[in-house]
């Protein structure tokens, strides 16, 4: 059975204190603390609270290490939140990359994993299987980004655009037996996702090494009904969409049929540039943010149906082949219901991002009565 002293020590360590620390954080002197750990005594009555506060641990848990059932404490959430982050921007990052560009996935990833970090240095236990499970994470989502921007990069190289020859060209080497080049190229991409990991993870450990906040600190996330200013640009990613309905209706001007994605970078332009001003007056904090999301839009024109072309040489729409030239003939995109379901998800996204509060509180420890 542990003692009170074994107990005191196992917390304070826990969260990287030493005696002086603990000490200062009561109001004592660092003799007191080593009294309570090396030889069987206990704390005043009314430090024992203060005392809990600091190691972020119940009174329960100092007088009683034989308790069968722990209750979860404000820091056993906002551990499982920072966990939240980490994690679920992982599984957000190979869902979003279905559709989405990989640079944009990778981005919002990095995003999760700093604010997770972030909750797990100030507001929770450091954690070795936070970085254990962290480090997993990173190393899957590295790995596939690394793979991704390298096909790209092959794919520009020796093919010109088409990432559709780069596979067909490893499939023949496979099937011909030919592994060396396509083994060498599996093991770089394994290496230089080992390396980004190795690099991010000693970073992230390098910097929670540091002692945060008071242990005391609390802090609440809250959803508020955000302000009209800062919700109507919710309707960005919905206008994006709007933009292929015409080539749906067959009604665009001729000058958007022979330069499609180009009319539609324009669009987007021009929804930043209101988002932009309709943020500009009082939350002018979340431009950025709105960038980002209108960037996310272009993630659209992977998602289109293609069932007519646009011939240069006759200006007239006709039917789409796969053996088009497409020199002569532009293939035309037209809406999907996956483009309808990615406005929706960005404008929701949008929403609750604006909707979010994260408020901080530090409570001071509760001085001992002085009586």
């Amino acid at each position: 059975m542990n003692t009170f002293g074994e107990r005191l020590r196992q917390y304070r360590r826990a969260r990287g204190l030493t005696q002086q620390e603990l000490a200062d954080l009561l109001g004592v002197s660092n003799k007191s603390v080593s009294r309570w750990e090396s030889e069987g005594g206990y704390p005043d009555v009314p430090l024992l609270l203060p005392l809990a506060q600091a190691l972020q641990v119940s009174v329960d848990d100092l007088l009683d290490g034989e308790k069968p059932v722990r209750t979860l404490t404000r820091t056993d959430f906002q551990g499982l939140l920072s966990f939240a982050f980490a994690l679920g921007g992982g599984v957000l990052f190979f869902l979003l990359d279905l559709f989405m560009p990989a640079v944009l996935c990778y981005l919002a990833y990095l995003g999760c994993v700093a604010y997770g970090v972030y909750l797990q240095r100030y507001y929770a236990h450091h954690s070795r299987w936070f970085h254990l499970s962290n480090a997993a994470m990173l190393f899957a989502v590295n790995l596939t980004f690394v793979v991704k921007v390298g096909s790209t990069l092959l794919a520009l190289s020796f093919f010109g655009s088409s990432q559709a020859m780069l596979g067909a060209s490893i499939q023949g080497q496979l099937l011909s037996g030919q592994l060396g080049s396509v083994l060498f190229l599996a093991l770089a991409a394994v290496c230089v996702a080992a390396l980004l990991t190795a690099a991010m993870e000693g970073a992230i450990l390098s910097w929670s090494r540091g002692k945060g906040l008071k242990p005391n600190a609390v802090f609440r996330l809250t959803l508020r009904r955000p302000p009209l200013r800062r919700a109507l640009p919710a309707l960005g990613p919905v206008l994006a969409g709007a933009f292929w309905l015409p080539f749906l209706l067959e009604s665009c001007p001729v000058a958007w049929y022979e330069h499609q994605e180009t009319a539609f970078a324009l669009w987007l332009i021009l929804l930043g540039a209101v988002g932009t001003a309709v943020l500009w007056k009082g939350q002018k904090r979340y431009i950025v943010p709105f960038w980002l999301l209108t960037a996310c839009c272009w993630g659209m024109t992977g998602l289109l149906t293609y069932r007519d072309a646009w011939s240069s040489l006759g200006r007239n729409r006709i039917p789409y082949l796969d053996s088009m030239n497409l020199e002569t003939y532009q293939p035309l995109g037209e809406p999907s219901w996956a483009t309808a379901l990615c406005a929706l998800v960005l404008a929701a996204v949008w929403l609750l991002v604006s909707a979010l509060a994260l408020n901080r509180k530090e409570k001071a420890p509760e001085e001992p009565d002085e009586t």
